[in-house]
């Protein structure tokens, strides 16, 4: 089973990626769904076309809850991280990517959200600007966008990068034990 964890700037979709893939709304406590913000943790699971199944660790994205992200990224195998094509780069998309770096966190998508609030054009810039950024970062990362409000994961358009997912844990690796919080 890999395990991903969500990263990016805050209000950018992660929540609602989580959603739209597994079908389990990640934001579980009273204040997070009156304040559309997630501030604690949140899980979720699905199964990939290949059969293999995918752990999601949803994670927050506003600065004042850094702290419950980075004991969301602890025990991840890659991430998925968003970006607002119709908002761009923003610091806390900036601080995350920082952050997985020095995790060590080796794989991930770049998940464009929003795309359908702008034009071809301002796409295709925010996918450039997005693609610059995490150049040279995390080795094994891909961009993509959201065609549609995705159903399953493999609604996902990761474009022709030739990349293939990190290799599942081996049985025999030494298990992650999870930060008791």
């Amino acid at each position: 089973m890999h395990v991903v964890a969500t990263a990016g700037h805050v209000d950018h979709g992660k929540s609602t990626l989580v959603r739209a893939l597994t079908g389990t709304d990640p934001d579980r406590l009273a204040e997070e769904k009156e304040r559309g913000l997630t501030i604690d943790l949140g899980f979720a699971g699905t199964e990939l076309p290949s059969g293999r199944h995918l752990a999601i660790i949803d994670v927050p994205g506003h600065i004042r809850f850094l702290k419950n992200m980075l004991a969301g990224l602890g025990a991840i195998d890659a991430c998925l991280f968003v970006v607002a094509a119709s908002e761009g780069w923003k610091p806390q998309s900036e601080e995350h990517l920082r952050i997985l770096d020095v995790l060590g966190v080796g794989h991930g998508i770049v998940v464009l959200t929003k795309v359908g609030l702008i034009d071809d054009d301002l796409r295709e810039l925010a996918r450039l600007e997005v693609e610059e950024a995490v150049e040279g970062t995390l080795p094994s990362m891909s961009c993509c966008r959201r065609r549609r409000r995705p159903q399953t994961s493999a609604d996902l358009d990761c474009g022709s990068t030739g990349r293939s997912p990190p290799p599942a844990p081996e049985p025999s690796s030494p298990g992650r034990w999870p930060a008791v919080r």
